[in-house]
């Protein structure tokens, strides 16, 4: 009688704990008790719920940030929580249509990502009191308000930056791959191409256009480019090749930054988002240097290139085809050899403003009827929510 009452006892005590204990915990936001339950179980940080959720996607589900913040930290696997992946995806809202576009991009994730569909995904708003994102809200969708001084916000683009780097201080210890889609583009089949393995630390593609903002190849960098180079130490007698997507034209390296991606482990962003702050705050830089709207547009996409080609190693650069980035408004200027035939082969595209700018959008590319079908459910979805904010 003794010895059963002793096994009893020892089960009680020192058997493990359910998963479904710290779910219970990490929906009501209680982080000592999750602290405590880790201690005694860490098997547990990792283990998922009746609905095959990690305790990670729970706090996100639950928007309980203490947890969330600290459960990457003790070694949670963003890959898990995403799926089996080892994707965070990052994006950005700053005005409603931005919204409603970004809310179709994570549908297309949902509903055409294959092995990513679960992936976890970060979106930065500008304005969170104004601009909360409540239409987003879903499992694996993250809000984050915008860490950045408030004067740049009137700097064209100068936010994705700043996005980047607090996302990628988020998962810097549990994510292998960090990918960055600007609003206004779609995935239509799985991220493999964006998704780096132990091969690579970036993955980019050239500029779709030169836009006077890229550099012929072993010329000095002019009073744009200089400062770049001197901070980032790049010698430019000594760069790579690259060419521009639509024409052909042999250009210093210059990234297309509506879609890329990187290894968060690195700093990238973080590198980004310090040189880009010190040349906003550079007032001489600024009127003798950015003195057209497009230096000042393309100046993010200038300092992320240089941080990308002096940090990292070219053979760790993954040359990202033009199926992951596919510039969909763009597609009349292309030549032959790289319009795309359809969009069943396409994994990402950049619509850009094709939604707001072309009617006709539906057939600029030819598609068959189910995808077809779907996009333009997907855009009818968009029209509609923008109605709706009207009234």
């Amino acid at each position: 009688m003794r010895k059963t009452i002793w096994f009893v006892f020892a089960a009680l005590v020192f058997s493990p704990l359910w998963p479904a204990e710290i779910h219970e915990a990490v929906k009501k936001g209680n982080l000592a008790g999750v602290q405590a339950m880790l201690e005694k179980d860490p098997g547990l940080l990792n283990a998922r719920d009746d609905q095959g959720l990690t305790p990670l996607l729970t706090a996100v589900a639950f928007r309980q940030e203490k947890v969330f913040k600290f459960l990457p930290a003790s070694g949670a696997d963003v890959g898990l929580a995403s799926g089996g992946t080892r994707i965070a995806i990052v994006t950005f809202v700053s005005s409603p249509d931005q919204e409603r576009l970004v809310k179709a991009m994570i549908r297309s994730i949902r509903e055409r990502g294959g092995g990513d569909r679960e992936s976890l995904i970060f979106v930065v708003t500008a304005d969170a009191e104004n601009l909360p994102c409540k239409s987003l809200t879903q499992d694996g969708v993250v809000v984050l308000p915008l860490e950045m001084e408030r004067a740049f916000l009137d700097y064209p683009l100068a936010l994705k930056a700043y996005a980047a780097a607090q996302v990628e201080n988020k998962v810097k210890e549990s994510a292998g791959t960090l990918v960055w889609l600007d609003p206004g583009v779609l995935v239509l089949k799985p991220l493999e191409a964006l998704a780096l393995g132990d091969g690579f630390d970036a993955a980019v593609r050239p500029v779709t256009l030169a836009n006077t903002i890229a550099m012929a190849p072993q010329a000095a960098p002019n009073d744009y480019w200089q400062p770049i180079y001197k901070e980032t130490r790049l010698d430019y007698a000594g760069l790579p090749v690259l060419k521009t997507i639509t024409d052909g034209q042999e250009i210093q390296p210059y990234y297309n930054c509506e879609v890329f991606s990187f290894n968060p482990r690195l700093g990238i962003a973080g590198e980004w988002a310090r040189l880009l702050t010190r040349l906003l705050k550079d007032e001489k830089y600024q009127k003798s240097a950015c003195t057209t709207f497009l230096r000042k547009l393309f100046l993010h996409q200038a300092v992320l290139s240089a941080v990308i080609t002096s940090r990292i190693k070219p053979e760790r650069i993954k040359a990202l085809p033009l199926t992951s980035g596919y510039p969909f408004s763009q597609h009349e200027r292309l030549p032959e050899g790289k319009k795309a035939a359809c969009l069943e082969g396409i994994s990402v595209a950049i619509f850009d403003r094709s939604w707001q700018q072309d009617p006709d959008w539906l057939n600029r590319v030819p598609a068959g009827a189910p995808l077809r079908s779907w996009l333009a459910a997907v855009y009818g979805d968009y029209l509609a929510s923008g109605a709706k904010k009207e009234e």
